[in-house]
């Protein structure tokens, strides 16, 4: 076996457990002199839990750091929500995926913890401050009682991150890796001594920049506790080759704690070390480490000058760096584990894109990470390439070759020059946008300058929609908030429609700044994090959390929205049957939608919609109205800010909420049935794409997608031999180049054929290393809730 395949069996041949050693070492620190401030007590937790915590060293590991006492153990976050751990703790063991064994000991801890954080978490502050402005409006979880879904406002928007950290963030690693931590630490301490205790904000200043101190004090020694363990290590072991390297972990280690990396084995031991030091300040998704081909070749080249470095060497280095992401793994609710299926904590990684100056920045170092992601075949982190004009056309087909190696849908294939249009309109300077790197799933963020990226909102577009063609009224519940100005049955042009569509989405989206608030606010006032405000741009300069947003940084809030396929294919189905042939009145699609089209005459109702123009097909008119439909929401969102300053910047990429989403909306004018699942991302709705690859190439493109700066997503499915020689990769990869050059934003592959799919869940204990692609990320699918897997069976599975 190899030293990665040593690795991967290692890790996955430890069962996760929850490792309490966080949540008692918060509880206490944070629970008692709570008139200190919240800061100060938070950067005390958080170096005494770096000074206690249990550190390990794997049998193979190259670099050293974990963030719970085991591989794949999840540490607890009481701060955040305790409600449902409470309410879930007996069931953790006996889960149907991503269990976590548990002893009664440990269940009473857990118990005693959560009383003592009982009332004073973020979900507490943010569940009174949201009952106390909006209360009357809000619903609970979805009709099945399973919690997928939060909150929500009469099932139009769900509400999310009240039970997280915040997340949604690029450090800096650019200025990181050129001053080191000891130049962070300095920093602080620079500005802590030219504070005006005359300035009203002085006390919360030198909170927040002793906070830093304290947290920096942590780092330095979390990083010689690894040094000293290394060394420990060593002298015990009696192979030579693994002592030798141990000795060198222990070395990079101790220099590290202060000093800047000279070295890429320096360099790539200390953006680990930054990143999970992150995870375990605050367990917020989307912590992820930009375009680290770009910022790591100076030291590859130099050290490849001198000879201490070649390509195998960084390769098994970064394959290394990508086992130790997945390590760390998160606790969720049943609900939400259930959707995501899998430790999935969204982090992802940019390769390729351009310089500041506008040249290609694909170098050798983004060649070696590719065959490293193909190499280890794992769902996480998720990794993308930044394709422009100036992109090799080599560099396409080395990511395709990885894609198809990976076999779990990465790299997902983003689209440079887009992306540095849509990071220009949100206002980001042009040097700035050029060196965007991917955060999360497809949101488009500056490493070191946005802030962080709270998610308040998911808004189910199509959801908007069948409120407007009831008056207002929810068929699911009864429930009318904003009745229509206008009866639909008076509507003479399509035009029309979309007046009736745009009246209730103008009710409802000022319901999200107020979301918003609530969130933002707890986060600042309840879990600021000074370790990661330190190593972003600006924040020690302000002496401000970057929790409070504003400032230099950029500021853009995600808001998500989904089912733009199927709106517009209802809205042209409608333009088409009731306004352009007259076939059917708007009552009597009304009357057959309601009854579910079931019965012979309402199912010709729903063919006669079924026939017309669907998204995917290349037909301008549904192609246009699509387009149409997608400006209207970052529009109207305009005219709205974020308490943190900077814009709400809206997405059409629907995680997994597509299936949740449909849970909730009868029959549609596109045909679709009651409690179907809606499109997937802008993917064309399953089965109605008839045209080709480039069909719906030509369709998607024709979106203006730098509207929406945090992205949307393209999901299209391969046969495997689709793929399999070097003359069908060059076609791939040509078809992605006009893709893009046409508009398209973003498109991501899933490499598996139907029968495989299939295969898996009949016989799953054959397949559970067969990782596929979701959504924005990857997932082990036989842990994935069977309808999450029919949808991926569903997609349109295309041939070269």
């Amino acid at each position: 076996m190899t030293r990665t395949e040593r690795i991967k069996e290692y890790i996955l041949s430890t069962k996760p457990e929850i490792c309490l050693e966080r949540g008692r070492i918060y509880t206490e620190e944070c629970l008692k002199n709570i008139a200190q401030p919240v800061v100060i007590r938070r950067a005390r937790a958080f170096r005494r839990y770096l000074r206690e915590m249990t550190l390990y060293i794997g049998p193979d590991d190259l670099l050293l750091g974990n963030t719970a006492s085991k591989p794949r153990a999840a540490a607890l976050f009481p701060e955040y929500a305790v409600n449902w751990i409470r309410d879930e703790l007996d069931t953790f063991a006996a889960r149907p995926s991503q269990q976590f064994p548990i002893s009664e000991e440990q269940k009473a801890e857990i118990r005693k913890m959560c009383d003592a954080w009982d009332g004073a978490t973020h979900f507490d502050r943010v569940d009174y401050t949201l009952k106390d402005t909006i209360g009357e409006y809000l619903m609970e979880p979805g009709p099945d009682g399973k919690g997928h879904q939060h909150p929500s406002i009469n099932q139009t928007m769900s509400i999310e991150h009240n039970q997280n950290g915040d997340g949604h963030i690029i450090p800096d690693y650019v200025s990181l890796l050129q001053t080191g931590l000891g130049a962070v630490t300095r920093h602080a301490q620079t500005r802590l001594s030219l504070l005006d205790e005359h300035d009203p904000e002085y006390l919360d200043q030198r909170a927040f920049l002793e906070s830093v101190v304290l947290c920096m004090e942590g780092t330095k020694e979390y990083l010689e506790r690894l040094a000293h363990l290394a060394i420990e290590t060593a002298k015990s072991e009696p192979d030579a080759g693994r002592k030798a390297e141990l000795t060198e972990l222990s070395r990079i280690c101790h220099k590290i704690s202060t000093e800047k990396p000279d070295t890429f084995y320096e360099a790539l031991q200390l953006v680990l070390t930054v990143h999970l030091l992150i995870q375990i300040e605050s367990n917020g998704h989307s912590i992820s480490m930009g375009r680290m081909d770009s910022f790591l070749y100076p030291f590859y080249r130099r050290d490849c000058a001198d000879g201490t470095m070649d390509a195998k060497k960084a390769q098994q280095l970064y394959e290394c760096f990508l086992l130790k992401c997945f390590e760390a793994n998160k606790l969720r609710d049943w609900g939400t584990t259930e959707i995501l299926g899998g430790n999935q904590l969204f982090q992802s990684i940019t390769l390729g894109g351009q310089t500041e100056d506008g040249e290609t920045a694909v170098n050798p170092l983004s060649y070696i990470f590719l065959r490293a992601l193909g190499n280890t075949n794992m769902n996480i982190p998720t990794v993308v390439v930044s394709i422009g004009k100036t992109t090799p056309t080599a560099f396409i087909e080395a990511s395709l070759e990885a894609l198809v190696a990976h076999k779990g849908g990465m790299p997902a294939f983003f689209n440079d020059d887009i992306a540095v249009d849509m990071m220009i309109r949100a206002g980001v300077s042009l040097r700035d946008a050029r060196n965007w790197a991917s955060m999360g799933c497809s949101e488009v963020r500056v490493p070191g300058k946005h802030g962080t990226g709270v998610t308040p909102v998911y808004v189910n577009m199509l959801k908007i929609l069948e409120l407007a063609l009831h008056g207002g009224c929810n068929p699911a519940t009864g429930k009318v908030l904003c009745a229509s100005s206008r009866s639909l049955k008076d509507c003479t042009s399509i035009d029309e429609v979309i007046a009736l569509f745009e009246e209730q989405l103008d009710y409802y989206l000022p319901f999200i700044p107020k979301i918003e608030s609530a969130i933002a606010e707890s986060y600042f006032t309840l879990t600021p994090t000074p370790f990661l405000s330190a190593v972003m741009n600006y924040r020690i300069d302000m002496a401000k959390d970057i929790s409070w947003g504003r400032g230099p940084n950029y500021n853009d809030t995600i808001v998500h929205a989904h089912g733009f396929p199927n709106v517009a294919n209802a809205l042209t189905a409608l333009d088409r049957v009731v306004f352009q042939q007259k076939k059917y009145s708007m009552a009597r699609v009304l009357e057959a939608m309601d009854a579910n089209f079931e019965g012979e005459e309402n199912e010709a109702v729903r063919k006669a919609l079924l026939d017309c123009p669907k998204l995917g097909n290349d037909e301008d008119e549904v192609d246009a109205m699509c387009n149409r439909i997608f400006r209207i929401m970052p529009e109207k969102m305009k005219q709205y800010k974020p308490l943190r300053g900077g814009q709400f910047g809206c997405t059409a990429q629907t995680v997994v909420m597509n299936v949740i989403d449909g849970e909730v909306i009868g029959a549609t004018p596109d045909g679709r049935l009651s409690g179907e699942a809606i499109a997937d991302n802008l993917s064309p709705t399953p089965g109605t794409d008839h045209n080709g690859l480039t069909a719906v190439f030509n369709s998607v493109a024709k979106i203006d997608h730098a509207l929406m700066d945090n992205g949307s997503i393209l999901n299209v499915k391969f046969h495997p031999t689709s793929l399999n020689d070097a003359e069908k990769v060059a076609k791939v990869a040509s078809a992605i180049r006009v893709y893009f050059m046409k508009g398209g934003f973003q498109v991501q592959f899933n490499v598996i054929s139907r029968e495989v799919l299939e295969d898996a869940q009949r016989h799953p204990e054959q397949y559970r290393s067969l990782v596929v692609k979701v959504a924005g990320f990857s997932a082990f699918y036989v842990e994935l809730e069977k309808k999450w897997q029919d949808q991926l069976i569903a997609r349109t599975e295309y041939a070269s």
